[in-house]
């Protein structure tokens, strides 16, 4: 049973429960007319649309073709800006090492200064200046504190 509101019809809240094992019930309605139509395969009289397709697909790749070379020099100058920006950091923070570890080899702080020349070769294992202030810190510490022989023996050989 259903429920009268809800737009529900009268049909539907009238009907009784059908008998076991019988023929469902259905509701009153109209029959709509068949018509039989039979179709056959043909060429589409319609060409403009295909043209209409290759000017649009012509268009739209000659816009990239011109907005690529825009788009590569553009990253470019980000790249270069980031490398840049990265390098001045660097350069930064190898220059505050490099003071710190001198600070801290003077005032007698022998292994902080290792640990900052160690952070410093980190980023620029080639410099001169660091690479001797780093074997000066572990000669001290190797025969002074007996600590660090074996990468003063590293830095020797190499």
């Amino acid at each position: 049973m259903g429920f009268m509101g809800f737009g529900m019809q009268k049909w539907i809240y009238t009907m009784r429960p059908r008998k076991p094992f019988s023929m469902q019930r259905k509701g009153s309605f109209t029959a709509v007319p068949s018509k039989s139509r039979k179709f056959k395969l043909q060429p589409s009289e319609n060409k403009g649309s295909c043209n209409l397709a290759i000017v649009l697909l012509i268009i739209f790749s000659l816009l990239i073709g011109l907005m690529i070379p825009k788009w590569s020099a553009y990253e470019n100058k980000r790249i270069n800006a980031e490398i840049e920006f990265r390098e001045s950091r660097n350069n930064t923070a190898f220059n505050f090492l490099i003071k710190s570890g001198k600070n801290r080899l003077s005032s007698g702080k022998i292994h902080g200064a290792y640990s900052e020349f160690t952070l410093a070769l980190n980023l620029k294992p080639n410099n001169r200046e660091l690479n001797s202030l780093l074997l000066e810190t572990l000669e001290i510490l190797c025969f002074d504190y007996n600590t660090h022989c074996d990468e003063l023996e590293e830095l020797d050989f190499n």
